[in-house]
């Protein structure tokens, strides 16, 4: 029985000197101590050697672990790529087209940073409904909304839990890009492209992973709930993201899709079967048993998951 263990990782920075006191995210310090563990417990494998696998019936070694970094954060190239290169691993990265080409603020990042400028997050909350209000959103459906949305998970308090449904599921996605950005610019910054260069690697730094030995997969153009799509819409975003990688010199046969909010239907499995995509990567927690999976719904497990520190 084949098994692999898929990490999952965003940010990795220097968290305790960001002018964000509330950002979630994981310290370089930390990041190397993990990777030291993870070491030692797994081997860690590369892309190709999990593509090996599927397409020239490779074997795995026992204990088998990829790294996978999602977004396309400048994180990954100034802090990730020096520390797996002096180690001689490889990683898995993941930047969705349109923040890349366009220098473009994905609305997730908008809403992990308003959530980040203040520790206040019932201040938060009474913006966000003020602005609901002035959208036609009146107090009775608020309470409504609140009863039902605010509800913790393992990662979120209740209000943040709130925040994000309203903003990514719950109000028109029109309505919810103004509301998002009214807050980014009021909590965060007046220059969102400035601060959307600085968070996002550029072109030629994609290209020099690429170039050093990493790979690069899919992770769409807009970074959409792919679930709420038509499945037109869908092919658009991924053939439009093969294009992307095309781009880039990245392999657009037999490769990787990592799914943005691990939202997918039958539609993307379907998408995907036909256009050669070897393996799928979702948010779900667990270990992956490649004799059992399907190979476009493989879970992946937190950094959160593994020891942070000594």
């Amino acid at each position: 029985m084949q098994k692999i263990t898929i990490v999952m990782y965003h940010y990795i920075r220097k968290i305790n000197r960001s002018k964000y006191p509330e950002f979630k995210g994981l310290e370089i310090e930390n990041f190397k101590i993990q990777l030291n563990y993870l070491e030692s417990k797994f081997n860690i494998i590369s892309a190709e050697d999990l593509i090996d696998f599927k397409t020239n019936n490779k074997s795995l070694p026992n204990k088998s672990c990829i790294l996978t970094f999602d977004d396309g954060y400048k994180d990954h190239f100034v802090n990730v790529f020096p520390e797996l290169k002096k180690r001689k691993l490889k990683g898995l990265f993941f930047p969705p087209g349109e923040a890349i080409i366009k220098r473009k603020m994905l609305d997730v990042n908008k809403i992990q940073f308003i959530l980040a400028s203040t520790k206040d997050k019932n201040k938060l909350v009474k913006e966000l409904n003020d602005l609901l209000i002035v959208y036609d959103i009146n107090e009775t459906d608020l309470d409504k909304l609140w009863k039902e949305l605010s509800v913790p998970n393992r990662f979120d308090s209740k209000e943040v839990v709130y925040i994000k449904r309203v903003l990514q599921h719950t109000i028109p996605e029109k309505i919810s890009n103004i509301i998002s950005d009214i807050l980014f610019k009021r909590f965060v910054t007046n220059d969102p492209y400035d601060f959307a260069d600085k968070l996002y690697m550029s072109i030629e730094e994609i290209k020099t992973l690429i170039n050093e030995g990493m790979y690069v997969g899919s992770q769409t153009m807009k970074h959409f709930w792919l679930n709420t799509l038509t499945k037109t819409e869908q092919d658009e975003e991924i053939s439009n993201s093969i294009k992307f990688l095309e781009s880039l010199g990245a392999p657009t046969q037999n490769w990787i899709m990592c799914y943005p909010y691990g939202a997918y239907n039958a539609d993307t499995l379907d998408l995907l079967y036909k256009k050669n995509c070897a393996f799928g990567l979702t948010t779900r927690a667990g270990e992956a048993n490649l004799k059992n999976e399907n190979f476009l719904e493989l879970p992946r497990f937190d950094t959160n998951d593994f020891p942070q520190s000594i």
